[in-house]
């Protein structure tokens, strides 16, 4: 079965007319194959084929979905926020499998458009109250019931321990990267009060996004953020994942893979507009000690993208696309360098209700 006989044979399994059906392929990110479909000229849908290496559990997946997608309609009826919305199957189904794959189908939101980096401070600040409205709408739900679809996904002891792992099978010369690994050791130890106050449940454990990237959001024609996509990776996670996400990914002047570490500047004026959104709204839904570990976030998802980008390269580059044998170790000394100018500049003793003004 070629190509666009497999997709109409999904679509037939959906209350779509075939009649007038147009269908494109859309790029929307690097784990997922994505068709945007035209019902007609009037209804549009994105049609996905999910990526089952990734994501081997696809019911679950989906359950996690469909449960946190149905608590955002809700909470966010009346409001100017929106939540994204799956077609079901003609059977009912959140998804539908055949011999080649698994497919799920979104309503697509025609009114709103991504961007990829944000063009002023403005927009930085709508992304931080978006992202606060999609935790705090989800806030008074129990986080047990959305399954875990990739465990110890933001632990940095785990993802330390697979960096160690690979150090001690590799028979590759190492001596390059020994400056770069003696301040992943030293930071460790710096930012591992985080990990070890939400294992403590002094930090609770929420419903949270876990890939809070500026490109996961949707606006509208006024540059108000409206959405949150890309729900692949919501789980239980503490805040300071989703905060740090965004923070590590908006402050830098520099793309991650940026191969003079001079050139790489925090843009601290970025870094205190979305702090700003995420806590405009505060009400009380956050705890004390949720906002006194705020000053972590940012440097601990930075260190852990520099071991994750590290072990990579010493494993021959097998999860992370790369441009050539180096990119992945030049993105782990990026990652390191924002990390370190992340602790120079905002010491994690700050105080974080200079936040709230």
């Amino acid at each position: 079965m070629n190509s666009d006989q497999n997709v109409k044979e999904v679509l037939s399994n959906y209350p779509i007319s075939m009649k007038q059906v147009e269908v494109i392929p859309v790029k929307t990110g690097l784990i997922h194959t994505s068709y945007k479909v035209t019902e007609a000229q009037e209804a549009s849908y994105l049609l996905q084929k999910i990526n089952t290496s990734v994501f081997r559990d696809v019911k679950t997946l989906m359950e996690n979905i469909a449960l946190v997608t149905n608590i955002l309609k809700n909470a966010f009826r009346g409001s100017s926020y929106e939540s994204l919305e799956l077609l079901k199957t003609n059977n009912g189904q959140l998804f539908y499998k055949n011999e080649c794959a698994a497919w799920r189908i979104y309503h697509f939101k025609e009114h709103l458009t991504g961007c990829d980096v944000p063009n002023n401070k403005e927009m930085v600040r709508e992304a931080g109250k978006a992202f606060s409205a999609f935790t705090q709408a989800l806030s008074e739900t129990d986080p047990g019931k959305l399954s875990v679809t990739i465990p110890n996904f933001h632990s940095m002891q785990k993802r330390y321990g697979q960096l160690q792992h690979v150090l001690k099978n590799t028979t590759a010369e190492l001596s390059h990267i020994d400056p770069l690994f003696k301040q992943i050791e030293e930071f460790k130890q710096l930012l591992l009060p985080l990990e070890y106050a939400m294992d403590s449940e002094e930090i609770p454990l929420r419903i949270t996004h876990n890939d809070s990237k500026f490109n996961n959001l949707l606006f509208d024609e006024a540059g108000k953020a409206r959405c949150v996509v890309d729900l692949d990776t919501v789980m239980p996670g503490i805040i300071h994942f989703d905060v740090g996400d965004c923070l590590r990914t908006l402050t830098p002047s520099t793309p991650e893979d940026e191969p003079e570490l001079a050139n790489i500047k925090l843009r601290k004026g970025f870094h205190s507009a979305f702090l700003k959104g995420f806590v405009k709204n505060e009400s009380g839904w956050l705890t004390k000690n949720e906002i006194k570990f705020l000053p972590y976030s940012a440097p601990y998802m930075a260190l852990i993208m520099g071991i994750r980008f590290l072990t990579d390269y010493l494993q021959g580059n097998i999860y992370f696309s790369s441009d050539h044998p180096e990119h992945n170790l030049i993105r782990a000394r990026c990652q390191v360098e924002i990390t370190k100018q992340f602790l120079d500049q905002i010491p994690l003793n700050s105080d974080p209700t200079g936040f709230f003004k």
